[in-house]
């Protein structure tokens, strides 16, 4: 019997390198956001706050990456997931961890989830393209 099993974690150097992409972004959109990046157990490894972005989304951009790492999908499509099961959607809800809108990406890595973003502080439109654009900055490293 194998008693313990290794697990692929995002490195702080690939996390500071989405961080910094997804702030990239985000100064191209001229949105101050808040931008968190965790391992592949939501914990955090790099949060960043560019002055002037609202702090109450500071908590969301943690949430999101946080679920995004955990369920090991997008946050945007939690709505339509569950919309017809409103006992779960209730419950997920009220986690106090877990925000079921976009702007939380998975962080994957030769097929397997080495971790999450979370942007928060835009529309969540702009959100989900500095997530996304921090992905793509990490495929092209």
């Amino acid at each position: 019997m194998i008693k313990t099993e290794t697990l692929p974690s995002l490195t702080l150097a690939a996390a500071q390198l989405l961080a910094n992409a997804a702030l990239a972004r985000a100064t191209e959109l001229d949105v101050k956001m808040n931008i968190a990046v965790v391992d592949r157990a939501g914990n955090p490894l790099v949060a960043l706050r560019m002055p002037g972005a609202p702090l109450p989304a500071f908590d969301f951009a943690q949430k999101k990456a946080y679920t995004a790492a955990n369920f090991k999908a997008p946050t945007l499509g939690w709505k339509e997931k569950l919309e017809n099961r409103p006992v779960v959607m209730t419950g997920l809800a009220q986690h106090p961890r877990v925000a079921l809108f976009g702007g939380g990406e998975p962080v994957i890595v030769d097929g397997q989830v080495v971790g999450g973003i979370g942007v928060a502080g835009g529309r969540e439109d702009e959100d989900i393209l500095c997530a996304l654009a921090a992905l793509e900055a990490l495929t092209n490293a």
